[in-house]
Protein backbone atom coordinates (compact mmCIF):
# COMPACT_ATOMS: atom_id res chain seq x y z
CA UNK A 1 0.00 0.00 0.00
CA UNK A 2 1.40 3.61 -1.25
CA UNK A 3 2.21 5.45 2.12
CA UNK A 4 -0.26 8.28 0.86
CA UNK A 5 -3.27 6.52 0.32
CA UNK A 6 -6.86 7.81 0.74
CA UNK A 7 -7.15 4.64 3.40
CA UNK A 8 -4.02 5.40 5.22
CA UNK A 9 -5.07 9.31 5.57
CA UNK A 10 -9.00 8.10 6.43
CA UNK A 11 -7.04 5.77 9.47
CA UNK A 12 -5.20 8.79 10.52
CA UNK A 13 -7.90 11.24 10.79
CA UNK A 14 -10.56 9.10 12.17
CA UNK A 15 -7.81 8.61 15.09
CA UNK A 16 -7.30 11.87 15.93
CA UNK A 17 -11.37 12.63 15.72
CA UNK A 18 -12.31 10.32 18.91
CA UNK A 19 -15.34 12.76 19.36
CA UNK A 20 -17.22 11.37 16.11
CA UNK A 21 -17.28 8.01 17.84
CA UNK A 22 -17.70 9.50 21.12
CA UNK A 23 -19.15 12.76 20.95
CA UNK A 24 -16.64 14.34 23.06
CA UNK A 25 -13.23 15.63 23.76
CA UNK A 26 -10.76 13.11 25.69
CA UNK A 27 -10.59 14.43 29.02
CA UNK A 28 -6.75 14.06 28.81
CA UNK A 29 -6.77 16.58 26.10
CA UNK A 30 -8.47 19.48 27.91
CA UNK A 31 -7.74 21.67 30.89
CA UNK A 32 -9.66 23.81 32.87
CA UNK A 33 -7.45 26.80 33.04
CA UNK A 34 -8.10 29.08 29.88
CA UNK A 35 -5.75 30.97 28.40
CA UNK A 36 -5.55 34.49 27.05
CA UNK A 37 -5.36 33.10 23.74
CA UNK A 38 -8.15 30.78 24.06
CA UNK A 39 -10.46 33.73 24.31
CA UNK A 40 -9.14 35.22 21.67
CA UNK A 41 -9.71 32.74 19.36
CA UNK A 42 -13.30 32.17 20.24
CA UNK A 43 -13.70 35.77 19.58
CA UNK A 44 -12.71 36.08 16.10
CA UNK A 45 -13.76 31.90 15.00
CA UNK A 46 -17.22 33.13 16.42
CA UNK A 47 -16.71 36.61 14.19
CA UNK A 48 -19.45 37.76 11.88
CA UNK A 49 -16.17 38.58 10.40
CA UNK A 50 -14.92 35.08 8.64
CA UNK A 51 -11.94 34.85 8.84
CA UNK A 52 -8.93 32.26 9.37
CA UNK A 53 -7.90 31.95 12.95
CA UNK A 54 -3.78 31.23 12.57
CA UNK A 55 -2.54 30.81 16.37
CA UNK A 56 1.46 31.17 16.33
CA UNK A 57 3.81 30.29 18.96
CA UNK A 58 6.96 28.10 20.16
CA UNK A 59 6.28 24.47 20.57
CA UNK A 60 4.86 23.27 24.06
CA UNK A 61 3.09 27.14 24.42
CA UNK A 62 -0.69 25.35 24.58
CA UNK A 63 -1.52 26.00 21.05
CA UNK A 64 -3.15 22.03 20.86
CA UNK A 65 -4.51 22.27 23.93
CA UNK A 66 -6.71 25.93 23.02
CA UNK A 67 -7.62 23.97 20.08
CA UNK A 68 -9.40 21.29 22.08
CA UNK A 69 -10.95 23.70 24.23
CA UNK A 70 -12.48 25.46 21.46
CA UNK A 71 -13.81 21.94 19.75
CA UNK A 72 -15.46 20.90 23.49
CA UNK A 73 -17.19 24.22 23.20
CA UNK A 74 -18.42 23.30 20.10
CA UNK A 75 -19.49 19.99 20.68
CA UNK A 76 -21.24 21.32 24.00
CA UNK A 77 -22.81 23.61 21.63
CA UNK A 78 -24.80 21.65 19.86
CA UNK A 79 -21.95 21.26 16.38
CA UNK A 80 -22.21 17.79 14.87
CA UNK A 81 -19.24 15.94 15.72
CA UNK A 82 -18.11 14.75 12.25
CA UNK A 83 -18.26 18.35 10.99
CA UNK A 84 -15.31 19.12 13.43
CA UNK A 85 -11.68 17.92 11.75
CA UNK A 86 -8.52 18.15 13.18
CA UNK A 87 -5.22 17.06 12.08
CA UNK A 88 -1.83 17.67 12.57
CA UNK A 89 1.32 18.23 10.42
CA UNK A 90 3.44 16.06 13.10
CA UNK A 91 1.95 13.04 11.25
CA UNK A 92 4.65 11.99 8.18
CA UNK A 93 1.55 10.80 5.89
CA UNK A 94 -0.65 14.16 6.95
CA UNK A 95 3.06 16.38 5.80
CA UNK A 96 3.18 14.30 2.13
CA UNK A 97 -0.39 14.29 1.81
CA UNK A 98 -1.35 17.75 2.37
CA UNK A 99 -4.42 20.03 3.17
CA UNK A 100 -6.25 19.55 -0.13
CA UNK A 101 -5.92 15.36 0.29
CA UNK A 102 -7.23 15.58 3.61
CA UNK A 103 -10.13 17.84 3.04
CA UNK A 104 -11.07 15.89 -0.06
CA UNK A 105 -11.27 12.09 2.36
CA UNK A 106 -12.57 14.19 4.92
CA UNK A 107 -15.41 15.34 2.63
CA UNK A 108 -16.04 11.75 0.57
CA UNK A 109 -15.89 9.92 3.70
CA UNK A 110 -17.09 11.89 6.93
CA UNK A 111 -19.18 15.00 6.49
CA UNK A 112 -20.36 16.52 3.06
CA UNK A 113 -21.99 19.33 4.93
CA UNK A 114 -21.12 22.73 3.78
CA UNK A 115 -20.62 23.95 7.46
CA UNK A 116 -17.80 22.25 9.34
CA UNK A 117 -14.90 23.66 11.36
CA UNK A 118 -11.29 22.70 10.39
CA UNK A 119 -8.37 22.59 13.20
CA UNK A 120 -4.84 22.25 11.55
CA UNK A 121 -1.96 21.89 13.48
CA UNK A 122 1.48 22.53 12.71
CA UNK A 123 1.12 23.72 9.37
CA UNK A 124 4.39 25.32 9.13
CA UNK A 125 5.58 22.14 7.97
CA UNK A 126 3.09 21.87 4.39
CA UNK A 127 5.18 24.81 2.42
CA UNK A 128 1.97 25.13 0.58
CA UNK A 129 -0.37 25.05 3.84
CA UNK A 130 -1.45 29.08 2.81
CA UNK A 131 -2.64 28.14 -0.75
CA UNK A 132 -4.32 25.13 0.01
CA UNK A 133 -6.12 26.68 3.25
CA UNK A 134 -7.26 29.89 1.14
CA UNK A 135 -8.08 27.74 -1.76
CA UNK A 136 -10.67 25.46 0.66
CA UNK A 137 -11.87 28.70 2.51
CA UNK A 138 -12.64 30.37 -0.79
CA UNK A 139 -14.49 27.11 -1.87
CA UNK A 140 -16.13 26.26 1.37
CA UNK A 141 -18.01 29.61 2.39
CA UNK A 142 -19.30 28.35 5.30
CA UNK A 143 -16.11 26.73 6.58
CA UNK A 144 -14.85 28.05 9.73
CA UNK A 145 -10.88 27.32 10.00
CA UNK A 146 -8.13 27.50 12.64
CA UNK A 147 -4.58 26.93 12.68
CA UNK A 148 -1.42 26.74 14.58
CA UNK A 149 2.15 26.90 13.89
CA UNK A 150 5.51 26.75 15.72
CA UNK A 151 7.18 29.46 13.05
CA UNK A 152 6.25 32.85 13.41
CA UNK A 153 7.89 34.41 10.46
CA UNK A 154 7.03 31.08 8.51
CA UNK A 155 3.41 31.32 9.48
CA UNK A 156 3.15 35.39 9.42
CA UNK A 157 4.86 35.33 6.09
CA UNK A 158 2.77 33.57 4.36
CA UNK A 159 -0.50 35.01 5.74
CA UNK A 160 0.61 38.49 4.16
CA UNK A 161 1.33 36.47 0.97
CA UNK A 162 -1.63 35.15 0.82
CA UNK A 163 -3.46 38.30 0.72
CA UNK A 164 -4.95 40.43 3.19
CA UNK A 165 -8.58 40.03 4.37
CA UNK A 166 -8.85 36.18 5.16
CA UNK A 167 -6.77 36.04 8.22
CA UNK A 168 -6.42 36.69 11.82
CA UNK A 169 -3.23 36.07 13.54
CA UNK A 170 -2.86 35.09 17.34
CA UNK A 171 0.60 35.15 19.07
CA UNK A 172 0.75 32.57 22.00
CA UNK A 173 3.85 32.63 24.37
CA UNK A 174 4.64 30.62 27.22
CA UNK A 175 2.53 31.69 30.52
CA UNK A 176 2.55 34.89 31.84
CA UNK A 177 3.19 35.03 35.64
CA UNK A 178 -0.35 35.42 36.09
CA UNK A 179 -1.39 31.92 33.87
CA UNK A 180 0.94 30.26 35.85
CA UNK A 181 -0.44 31.36 39.17
CA UNK A 182 -4.06 30.61 37.85
CA UNK A 183 -2.76 26.77 37.30
CA UNK A 184 -1.51 26.55 40.36
CA UNK A 185 -4.48 27.48 42.18
CA UNK A 186 -3.46 30.86 43.41
CA UNK A 187 -5.63 33.40 41.67
CA UNK A 188 -5.22 36.26 43.80
CA UNK A 189 -8.28 38.97 44.81
CA UNK A 190 -6.25 41.80 43.14
CA UNK A 191 -9.22 44.51 41.95
CA UNK A 192 -7.10 46.62 39.29
CA UNK A 193 -8.22 47.20 35.97
CA UNK A 194 -5.07 48.53 34.06
CA UNK A 195 -1.53 47.96 36.15
CA UNK A 196 -0.25 51.19 34.70
CA UNK A 197 -3.07 52.95 36.40
CA UNK A 198 -2.65 51.89 39.60
CA UNK A 199 -0.27 54.70 40.61
CA UNK A 200 -3.49 56.71 40.29
CA UNK A 201 -5.06 54.79 43.75
CA UNK A 202 -5.22 56.28 46.48
CA UNK A 203 -2.52 55.10 48.50
CA UNK A 204 -4.76 53.05 50.95
CA UNK A 205 -5.64 50.88 47.70
CA UNK A 206 -2.43 50.28 46.34
CA UNK A 207 -1.22 49.09 49.59
CA UNK A 208 -3.83 46.67 49.98
CA UNK A 209 -3.50 45.46 46.38
CA UNK A 210 0.26 45.02 46.70
CA UNK A 211 0.12 43.51 50.40
CA UNK A 212 -2.42 41.24 49.46
CA UNK A 213 -0.04 39.46 46.61
CA UNK A 214 3.06 39.20 48.63
CA UNK A 215 2.87 35.83 49.15
CA UNK A 216 3.61 35.42 45.33
CA UNK A 217 6.74 36.47 45.67
CA UNK A 218 8.48 33.01 46.48
CA UNK A 219 6.19 31.51 43.63
CA UNK A 220 8.01 33.83 41.39
CA UNK A 221 10.86 32.88 42.44
CA UNK A 222 9.91 29.68 41.00
CA UNK A 223 8.50 30.94 37.88
CA UNK A 224 11.97 32.59 36.95
CA UNK A 225 13.77 29.56 37.15
CA UNK A 226 11.34 27.38 35.57
CA UNK A 227 9.60 29.28 33.35
CA UNK A 228 6.08 29.59 31.45
CA UNK A 229 5.61 26.01 30.13
CA UNK A 230 1.81 24.87 30.90
CA UNK A 231 2.93 21.41 31.83
CA UNK A 232 5.72 21.87 33.95
CA UNK A 233 3.56 24.49 36.44
CA UNK A 234 3.11 21.74 38.73
CA UNK A 235 5.92 19.88 38.72
CA UNK A 236 8.14 19.51 41.65
CA UNK A 237 11.20 17.83 39.89
CA UNK A 238 12.59 21.41 38.59
CA UNK A 239 15.65 19.05 37.07
CA UNK A 240 13.98 16.71 35.42
CA UNK A 241 11.49 19.82 33.82
CA UNK A 242 14.90 21.62 32.82
CA UNK A 243 16.18 18.44 31.09
CA UNK A 244 12.52 17.96 29.28
CA UNK A 245 12.89 21.81 27.85
CA UNK A 246 16.06 21.39 26.91
CA UNK A 247 14.86 18.31 24.99
CA UNK A 248 12.02 19.87 23.75
CA UNK A 249 14.51 23.10 22.60
CA UNK A 250 17.39 21.39 20.98
CA UNK A 251 16.02 18.13 19.87
CA UNK A 252 12.93 19.18 18.75
CA UNK A 253 12.75 22.64 18.18
CA UNK A 254 16.51 23.68 16.62
CA UNK A 255 17.74 20.28 15.30
CA UNK A 256 13.68 18.97 13.90
CA UNK A 257 11.85 21.50 13.31
CA UNK A 258 14.02 24.68 12.35
CA UNK A 259 15.93 22.49 9.67
CA UNK A 260 12.18 21.54 8.07
CA UNK A 261 10.87 24.84 7.71
CA UNK A 262 14.62 26.66 6.62
CA UNK A 263 17.64 25.93 4.91
CA UNK A 264 20.07 25.69 7.33
CA UNK A 265 23.92 24.47 6.44
CA UNK A 266 24.81 23.84 9.97
CA UNK A 267 22.18 22.87 12.75
CA UNK A 268 25.57 22.35 14.94
CA UNK A 269 26.23 26.04 14.08
CA UNK A 270 22.72 27.13 14.92
CA UNK A 271 22.68 24.79 17.97
CA UNK A 272 26.14 27.11 19.22
CA UNK A 273 24.96 30.29 18.79
CA UNK A 274 21.28 29.97 20.46
CA UNK A 275 23.33 29.04 23.43
CA UNK A 276 25.80 31.79 23.42
CA UNK A 277 22.64 34.17 22.93
CA UNK A 278 21.47 32.29 26.41
CA UNK A 279 24.36 33.11 27.85
CA UNK A 280 24.58 37.16 26.75
CA UNK A 281 20.47 37.01 27.35
CA UNK A 282 19.50 40.71 27.88
CA UNK A 283 22.28 42.29 26.11
CA UNK A 284 22.91 44.31 23.12
CA UNK A 285 23.72 41.86 20.14
CA UNK A 286 26.99 42.42 18.81
CA UNK A 287 27.68 40.54 15.85
CA UNK A 288 31.16 41.78 15.17
CA UNK A 289 31.92 39.82 18.71
CA UNK A 290 30.19 36.65 17.24
CA UNK A 291 32.12 36.65 14.33
CA UNK A 292 35.27 36.34 16.50
CA UNK A 293 33.55 33.41 18.75
CA UNK A 294 32.43 31.42 15.62
CA UNK A 295 35.14 31.91 13.06
CA UNK A 296 33.71 30.41 10.62
CA UNK A 297 30.77 31.65 10.66
CA UNK A 298 29.70 35.01 8.45
CA UNK A 299 27.90 37.66 9.24
CA UNK A 300 25.21 37.16 6.92
CA UNK A 301 24.66 33.37 8.34
CA UNK A 302 24.81 34.77 11.98
CA UNK A 303 21.79 37.32 11.01
CA UNK A 304 20.23 34.88 9.58
CA UNK A 305 20.67 32.05 12.35
CA UNK A 306 19.22 35.08 14.65
CA UNK A 307 16.39 35.54 12.68
CA UNK A 308 15.20 31.95 12.40
CA UNK A 309 15.74 31.89 16.32
CA UNK A 310 13.28 34.68 16.59
CA UNK A 311 11.25 32.87 13.77
CA UNK A 312 10.60 29.81 16.28
CA UNK A 313 10.01 31.82 18.93
CA UNK A 314 12.80 30.97 20.91
CA UNK A 315 14.57 34.45 21.25
CA UNK A 316 13.06 37.88 21.65
CA UNK A 317 14.72 41.12 20.04
CA UNK A 318 14.52 44.30 21.26
CA UNK A 319 15.19 46.98 19.13
CA UNK A 320 16.78 49.93 20.17
CA UNK A 321 14.02 53.11 19.59
CA UNK A 322 14.16 56.91 18.97
CA UNK A 323 14.91 58.76 21.76
CA UNK A 324 11.54 60.91 22.05
CA UNK A 325 12.03 61.58 18.13
CA UNK A 326 15.84 61.74 17.91
CA UNK A 327 17.06 59.94 15.43
CA UNK A 328 19.01 56.93 16.38
CA UNK A 329 22.03 56.39 13.65
CA UNK A 330 22.68 53.15 14.06
CA UNK A 331 20.60 50.90 16.01
CA UNK A 332 21.65 48.18 17.74
CA UNK A 333 19.47 45.36 19.16
CA UNK A 334 19.20 43.76 22.60
CA UNK A 335 18.82 39.87 22.44
CA UNK A 336 15.94 38.09 25.44
CA UNK A 337 15.66 34.35 25.43
CA UNK A 338 11.95 34.11 25.14
CA UNK A 339 11.47 32.59 28.32
CA UNK A 340 13.61 33.11 31.82
CA UNK A 341 13.01 28.98 32.36
CA UNK A 342 14.96 28.47 28.81
CA UNK A 343 17.75 30.15 29.89
CA UNK A 344 18.02 28.55 33.20
CA UNK A 345 17.79 25.78 31.21
CA UNK A 346 20.78 26.46 28.89
CA UNK A 347 22.79 27.56 31.31
CA UNK A 348 23.72 25.39 34.03
CA UNK A 349 25.15 27.75 36.44
CA UNK A 350 22.05 30.22 36.15
CA UNK A 351 21.12 30.28 39.87
CA UNK A 352 18.44 33.02 40.63
CA UNK A 353 18.85 32.17 44.04
CA UNK A 354 22.02 32.74 45.21
CA UNK A 355 23.70 34.59 41.91
CA UNK A 356 22.17 38.71 42.10
CA UNK A 357 22.95 38.90 38.02
CA UNK A 358 21.42 35.71 37.07
CA UNK A 359 18.47 37.12 38.95
CA UNK A 360 18.22 40.32 37.46
CA UNK A 361 18.97 39.08 34.10
CA UNK A 362 15.71 36.80 34.72
CA UNK A 363 13.64 39.34 35.56
CA UNK A 364 14.55 41.80 32.63
CA UNK A 365 13.66 39.24 30.61
CA UNK A 366 10.39 38.41 32.07
CA UNK A 367 9.62 41.99 32.56
CA UNK A 368 10.34 42.38 28.51
CA UNK A 369 8.59 39.56 27.38
CA UNK A 370 5.35 40.34 29.63
CA UNK A 371 5.31 44.14 28.11
CA UNK A 372 5.53 42.64 24.55
CA UNK A 373 3.28 39.97 24.98
CA UNK A 374 0.47 42.93 26.45
CA UNK A 375 1.40 45.96 23.94
CA UNK A 376 1.17 43.96 21.26
CA UNK A 377 -1.66 41.69 21.99
CA UNK A 378 -3.34 45.21 21.95
CA UNK A 379 -2.26 46.79 19.29
CA UNK A 380 0.97 45.58 16.64
CA UNK A 381 1.26 49.16 16.08
CA UNK A 382 2.99 49.38 19.45
CA UNK A 383 7.09 48.99 19.57
CA UNK A 384 8.71 47.89 22.38
CA UNK A 385 12.21 47.95 22.66
CA UNK A 386 14.79 50.12 24.57
CA UNK A 387 16.31 53.27 24.64
CA UNK A 388 19.98 53.97 24.74
CA UNK A 389 21.87 57.48 24.12
CA UNK A 390 25.52 58.49 23.50
CA UNK A 391 26.09 58.97 27.22
CA UNK A 392 25.32 55.42 28.42
CA UNK A 393 21.76 56.18 30.01
CA UNK A 394 19.65 53.34 28.81
CA UNK A 395 15.68 52.39 29.74
CA UNK A 396 15.28 48.69 29.97
CA UNK A 397 12.05 48.56 28.29
CA UNK A 398 10.30 50.99 26.03
CA UNK A 399 6.97 51.37 24.60
CA UNK A 400 6.38 53.89 21.64
CA UNK A 401 3.47 54.21 19.48
CA UNK A 402 3.89 56.18 15.31
CA UNK A 403 7.33 56.93 17.44
CA UNK A 404 5.35 58.67 20.58
CA UNK A 405 6.63 57.45 24.14
CA UNK A 406 3.93 55.58 26.11
CA UNK A 407 5.30 53.75 28.70
CA UNK A 408 9.22 53.72 30.22
CA UNK A 409 9.99 50.59 32.54
CA UNK A 410 13.31 49.40 34.25
CA UNK A 411 13.64 46.57 36.20
CA UNK A 412 15.95 46.83 39.74
CA UNK A 413 15.57 43.77 40.88
CA UNK A 414 18.47 44.24 43.75
CA UNK A 415 17.85 44.67 47.28
CA UNK A 416 19.37 48.30 47.13
CA UNK A 417 17.17 49.61 43.74
CA UNK A 418 18.26 53.10 43.79
CA UNK A 419 17.56 55.13 40.91
CA UNK A 420 20.45 56.98 39.75
CA UNK A 421 19.64 60.98 38.16
CA UNK A 422 21.79 59.53 35.02
CA UNK A 423 19.58 56.75 34.47
CA UNK A 424 17.43 57.22 31.20
CA UNK A 425 14.16 56.64 32.81
CA UNK A 426 15.03 59.73 34.66
CA UNK A 427 16.68 61.83 32.16
CA UNK A 428 13.91 60.83 29.73
CA UNK A 429 11.19 60.41 31.53
CA UNK A 430 7.46 62.26 30.34
CA UNK A 431 5.74 64.44 32.80
CA UNK A 432 2.38 62.58 32.73
CA UNK A 433 2.98 58.94 33.05
CA UNK A 434 5.32 57.83 35.40
CA UNK A 435 7.97 55.35 34.48
CA UNK A 436 7.73 52.25 36.36
CA UNK A 437 10.67 51.07 38.05
CA UNK A 438 10.14 47.36 39.07
CA UNK A 439 11.84 46.49 42.61
CA UNK A 440 12.53 43.43 44.80
CA UNK A 441 10.90 43.76 47.65
CA UNK A 442 7.06 43.97 49.14
CA UNK A 443 7.42 47.21 50.82
CA UNK A 444 9.30 49.18 48.38
CA UNK A 445 6.11 50.70 46.04
CA UNK A 446 4.94 54.16 45.94
CA UNK A 447 5.21 57.50 43.34
CA UNK A 448 8.11 59.74 43.89
CA UNK A 449 9.47 62.91 41.69
CA UNK A 450 13.25 63.08 40.52
CA UNK A 451 14.26 66.23 38.95
CA UNK A 452 10.69 66.99 37.71
CA UNK A 453 10.07 63.44 36.68
CA UNK A 454 7.61 60.98 38.26
CA UNK A 455 8.83 57.37 38.89
CA UNK A 456 6.49 54.49 40.16
CA UNK A 457 8.16 51.60 42.23
CA UNK A 458 5.98 48.39 42.45
CA UNK A 459 7.29 44.61 43.29
CA UNK A 460 7.76 42.72 40.75
CA UNK A 461 5.75 39.99 41.76
CA UNK A 462 2.57 42.08 41.78
CA UNK A 463 3.83 44.02 38.60
CA UNK A 464 3.83 40.48 36.35
CA UNK A 465 0.92 39.04 38.30
CA UNK A 466 -1.06 42.09 37.11
CA UNK A 467 0.20 43.10 33.86
CA UNK A 468 -1.03 39.36 32.94
CA UNK A 469 -4.51 39.95 34.73
CA UNK A 470 -4.42 43.47 32.91
CA UNK A 471 -4.24 41.38 29.34
CA UNK A 472 -6.68 38.44 30.25
CA UNK A 473 -9.40 41.18 30.77
CA UNK A 474 -8.48 42.87 27.55
CA UNK A 475 -8.54 39.28 25.88
CA UNK A 476 -12.24 38.33 27.28
CA UNK A 477 -13.85 42.18 26.72
CA UNK A 478 -11.43 42.92 23.99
Amino acid sequence: MALVSRENILSIINSYNQWWQTGVVPKGFLRDFKRCAYYVCRKALKSDLRRIVVMSGARRTGKTTVIYQTIADLLNEGVKPRNILFFTFDHPVIRAAGIDAVLSVYKEYISSDDEFYLFADEIQFDDEWTHYLKMAYDMNPEMRAVATGSASAAVEDGVRESGAGRWTVIRVPTLSFYEYCCIKGLEMNADCEDVFKLHTLPKHEQTRIIMGLSDLQSHLMRYLQLGGFPELVNTEDIAYAQALIREDIMDRAIKHDLPKVHDIRSIDELEKVFVYLCYNSSSIINIEAMCKEFEDVSKPTLEKYIRYLADANLINISCQLNIQGKKVLKRKNKIYVSDSGIRCAVVLDADIYTKPDELGYALETTVFKHVSDYFTSINRLYEVGYIRDGNGAEIDVAVQYAGRPIQYIEAKMRSNSTVKDDNGIVVYGMEDVPGYVITKNAVDFGLSERKGTQLYRIPAFAFLYLIGKTQEKSAIGG
